[in-house]
């Protein structure tokens, strides 16, 4: 479903407009469904630390625009906060594109 291209505090991510996902959510309006923006947050993350990442509690999701991947193949996720507290990552960010934000999230992992 998607491709990192750069890493660090932020990542640089590109969407695959062709996964099987956008021929059903939406056929000729193909949009991110939400629950692939959180797994993409969660395999970014299993990635960045090397270890499975379990959801534990989702404390703050809001999906302010919706992400086509044939008008926003290429986004951005910020990671503006990672705390690393008995056994669990509480992270909060961003998803944006520009000065388009898509999805402002917080979450807890173990």
């Amino acid at each position: 479903m998607f491709s990192i291209i750069s890493e660090g505090k932020t990542v640089i991510i590109e969407l695959h407009p062709d996964h099987p996902i956008y021929q059903a959510h939406f056929p000729g309006n193909p949009i991110t469904p939400g629950v692939c923006i959180v797994q993409m947050i969660t395999e970014i993350l299993e990635n960045k630390f090397n270890c499975q990442l379990e959801l534990e509690k989702v404390t703050n999701l809001k999906f302010v625009q919706p992400l086509s991947p044939h008008e926003t193949p290429t986004v951005d996720i910020l990671f503006n906060s990672i705390v690393h507290d008995e056994g669990r990552y509480k992270v909060k960010g961003t998803v944006f594109h520009h000065e388009t934000i898509f999805t402002k999230f917080s979450i807890i992992y173990r």
